[in-house]
């Protein structure tokens, strides 16, 4: 029977654990290795409606974005929710995989689907500090468009209700960078290789002000908004690939998260 351990191996080719940043917490974190496996969730952010939804499927292992363990834990009780989230997770039996940074900055991840999403053609590693595997990605539109109209074609693609903007809404763009979850710091890199926009997430307000003092735009399109394309890629690659080998493994995405962050 199919194990955890395969599953990992398979991700650990595509994302090596070895790219994460040092102070991040990825890999294992619930379970064990041996651990046979028949179906499997993806999801951005193990919450407890996640874990909730993993055990009506009878899911053996969830493989989600955002670590659930991120700090050290001084205790694990039911009294907060990241120790009811691993409670549930050991009573019902289920694993826990986390990619983040790692998936973020390799080849074909994170940052490679939002710019896909995107349509963006000759697509390259925005970090200049990085070749194959880096933060962010730059590209350019078929045809140059508004900063306005491109932010309605952001919002749909990316399907949220709606995006923040810095910079001339009839600004002519094509050349656009994107950095999935937080990449506002990458703005200097965004300006250096050309590009006229950034969309990315979490953006601070000195960060836009320094932003509207330059040449380069900012669609703010959320933390969310850019990585919620996480659950649903990663269980086609994952089902792709049972299909190849034919493992006998049923891949769900958990695809009812929404964004924390309302607007009223």
């Amino acid at each position: 029977m199919l194990s955890v351990a395969e599953i990992i191996a398979y991700i650990d080719d595509l994302y090596p654990q070895s790219l994460a940043e040092p102070w991040d917490n990825v890999g294992l974190q619930i379970g064990s290795p041996s651990s046979p496996c028949r179906t499997v969730i993806t999801c951005l952010t193990v919450t407890e409606a996640a874990v909730q939804y993993a055990v009506e499927a009878s899911a053996d292992l969830i493989i989600s974005h955002h670590p659930l363990v991120f700090t050290p834990l001084k205790k694990v009780t039911t009294d907060d929710p990241v120790g009811r989230v691993i409670h549930n997770l050991i009573a019902h039996r289920i694993g826990l995989f986390v990619g983040h940074t790692n998936i973020d900055r390799a080849e074909g991840g994170l940052n490679d689907w939002l710019a896909e999403s995107l349509s963006l053609l000759d697509v390259g590693v925005l970090d200049p500090e990085a070749e194959t595997s880096g933060y962010g990605r730059i590209g350019r539109l078929p045809t140059k468009m508004p900063l306005m109209s491109l932010a309605e074609y952001v919002a749909e693609a990316l399907h949220i209700q709606g995006v923040r903007l810095v910079g001339r809404k009839d600004k002519l763009v094509q050349a656009v960078a994107v950095v999935s979850g937080s990449g506002s710091h990458l703005w200097t890199a965004a300006l250096e290789q050309g590009a006229d926009v950034l969309i990315t997430g979490d953006v601070k307000y000195h960060t836009a002000v320094d932003i509207l003092n330059t040449p380069l735009a900012l669609i703010d399109a959320g933390h969310f908004g850019t990585e919620a394309i996480f659950p649903s890629r990663m269980a086609e690659l994952l089902a792709e690939e049972a299909r190849r080998r034919q493992w006998s493994l049923r891949v769900i995405a958990y695809e009812e998260e929404a964004d924390p962050m309302v607007s009223v």
